[in-house]
């Protein structure tokens, strides 16, 4: 068996399989929208390639888990720094803010200067104005004040309540982390991971007419972030390090199972709005993407770890951010413009151009890293945590330190 790597603290450095799982995560987020087309008339070899990919949602989940693990440890490590607010949130906005605003900027230049030319190529002719439902996602407020999404605005932000519950996680937890006790932290973690289903079951069942969207309430989805945590306090204990060594076959077991659960999902309850997925799925959901956490951490000569290395997954982790914002609304475009239709999958046309769709969406996001993000997020970690001469070994990459929103 696979022994445990023996570091002592996951954001000791660049950690490769973490860039795999996020690759993993905007993989299937991107196979979801662009092949999983559940409106559109399609022949039964189409239908059943789609059903495969039914379950890409659950990407969002992965990267809940991993950023609560990437920026709890973050936290964790530099808990008594005397930058630790200012250095957390300069990275933060280097890293967040520039491509998040300028797609909504972008967005409101095409329909306040673009708008009777997107009109003739839209299938409804019907654009939505300018106003509250934009200007809030300025705020990250789109999760609490859910607009009403339709046409091209349901394309262009209908993603981006994720990224709310991301930036009302980064508002909490550093003063969690600062201010309590790393045992208290635990403590109050462990009663998030199990009153976040709870609420849901509440809203859904007890309380539907409640004006609470279970699924993208930060509230609601707070187990997978602070599954995250807890796994970023798990993996500094020595202790724990070691039973994860002596404990393989339960933790193999424990995926397995899980895994086998999320088949089950996959299989019968894959509508993440159905009441079995959004009360107890998603913490099944959140569960298993912990437990692959620590497996790809532990684990790192195991198939799975092998596979979360792989250079074409590192990639995607890498560009995963601006794909994440931008992949739906670029869909919408592209469709509107050729076809004049919302975007489907039924034939091979259709098929061509969602190829398309996907190749441009990479390659911009590639030249928006190589040319954009990384010197911003390079400018942000100009702000450390620790004085430089006090830096024993180099800094840790900007890549290995991005969350969900970060990406």
């Amino acid at each position: 068996m696979a022994t445990v790597v023996r570091e002592a603290h996951a954001g000791a450095g660049r950690i490769p399989e973490l860039d795999g799982l996020r690759g993993i995560a905007i993989f299937i987020v991107v196979l979801l929208h662009y092949f999983y087309r559940v409106m559109a008339p399609a022949t039964p070899s189409y239908q059943r390639f789609q059903s495969i990919f039914r379950l890409g949602w659950t990407g969002v989940d992965l990267f809940f888990v991993l950023s609560g693990f990437l920026i709890g440890g973050i936290l964790l490590d530099a808990r008594s720094s005397p930058n630790y607010f200012k250095t957390f949130y300069i990275r933060r906005f280097f890293r967040i803010i520039p491509i998040y605003y300028l797609w909504i900027l972008a967005y409101i230049v095409l329909i306040a200067a673009g708008g009777s030319l997107l009109r003739q190529h839209m299938n409804s002719h019907q654009l939505p104005g300018l106003g509250f439902p934009v200007f809030e996602h300025f705020f990250f407020l789109q999760n609490i004040v859910v607009p009403e999404y339709q046409t091209i605005f349901l394309y262009w932000f209908g993603v981006l309540w994720s990224l709310a519950v991301e930036e009302q996680f980064y508002l909490v937890a550093p003063l969690v982390i600062r201010f309590l006790k790393r045992r208290s932290v635990f403590v109050l973690v462990t009663i998030v991971i199990i009153a976040a289903p709870a609420l849901r079951v509440y809203v859904r069942l007890i309380n539907p007419g409640l004006h609470v969207n279970p699924y993208a309430c930060t509230l609601c989805r707070a187990d997978a972030l602070c599954l995250g945590v807890l796994a970023a306090l798990l993996w500094r204990e020595d202790r724990f390090r070691a039973w994860m060594q002596r404990g393989a076959v339960i933790v193999y077991s424990a995926l397995t199972v899980l895994g086998a659960g999320m088949f089950v999902l996959w299989y019968k309850f894959s509508d993440p709005l159905v009441t079995l997925t959004v009360t107890v799925g998603l913490s099944w959901i959140a569960a298993f993407y912990f437990v692959l956490l620590l497996t790809v951490l532990a684990y790192r000569e195991s198939a799975i770890a092998r596979c979360a290395r792989a250079a074409w997954l590192g990639e995607f982790g890498r560009v995963s951010y601006c794909v994440y914002v931008i992949h739906f609304g670029v869909s919408y475009v592209a469709f509107g413009l050729f076809f004049r239709t919302i975007p489907y999958l039924s034939d091979r046309r259709s098929l061509l151009l969602t190829l398309a769709t996907a190749a441009f969406v990479y390659i911009f996001a590639r030249l928006s890293w190589q040319y954009f993000e990384s010197p911003l997020v390079q400018l942000g970690h100009r702000f450390t945590y620790t004085p430089r001469a006090a830096i024993a070994g180099p800094p840790v990459a900007g890549g290995a330190t991005q969350g969900v929103a970060g990406l």
